[in-house]
């Protein structure tokens, strides 16, 4: 049985890398890279994909500096890089024979359908209000006068009390 899209794993050659053991959470709990990752705010499947278009040492020194940023951690420098080199171990290897340097950025190129249909939805929404917000207020001319006369209370044909004389 084939899985459909919506279930399938993302990027499934990057588990071992993702999964596998940085240290130890609170009370011996293995932190993950994938948790590591997380807790600073990045996107763990983009930045591992990142980090394997990269050479190992490019990869293993920009993953020591997340590392390092990680809080309430008291690794030493050389702790981070030992861990750092073991984990870019289990990236796969780069497409092209891990000759790029640069960092690819995280924000180029297109965004995904999930993003536009996002961006859509708030551009309706905001288009909803503006449109509700201009019928609320009814037509105004140039000048900031009301075009049509006010409705005034006195011309209500049904008094809500009735009037005692």
């Amino acid at each position: 049985m084939v899985l459909r899209s919506a279930y399938a794993p993302v990027l499934p050659e990057m588990d071992a890398f993702l999964f596998a053991s940085v240290g130890e959470e609170i009370e011996g709990i293995p932190l993950s890279v994938l948790s590591a990752l997380a807790q600073l705010g990045l996107d763990p499947r983009n930045e591992a994909a990142r980090l394997s278009h990269l050479t190992s040492n490019a990869a293993a020194s920009q993953l020591g500096r997340l590392l390092a940023r990680l809080p309430e951690r008291s690794w030493t420098s050389s702790e981070i890089r030992r861990i750092a080199t073991r984990l870019v171990e289990l990236l796969p290897a780069a497409p092209n024979d891990g000759k790029n340097n640069q960092v690819p950025s995280t924000t180029s190129g297109k965004r995904n359908s999930a993003a536009s249909r996002h961006l859509t939805y708030l551009a309706l929404a905001l288009s909803g209000a503006l449109v509700l917000g201009l019928i609320a207020h009814g037509p105004v001319t140039s000048g900031g006068q009301d075009t049509a006369p006010p409705v005034s209370q006195v011309d209500s044909v049904t008094p809500s009390a009735p009037m005692i004389r």
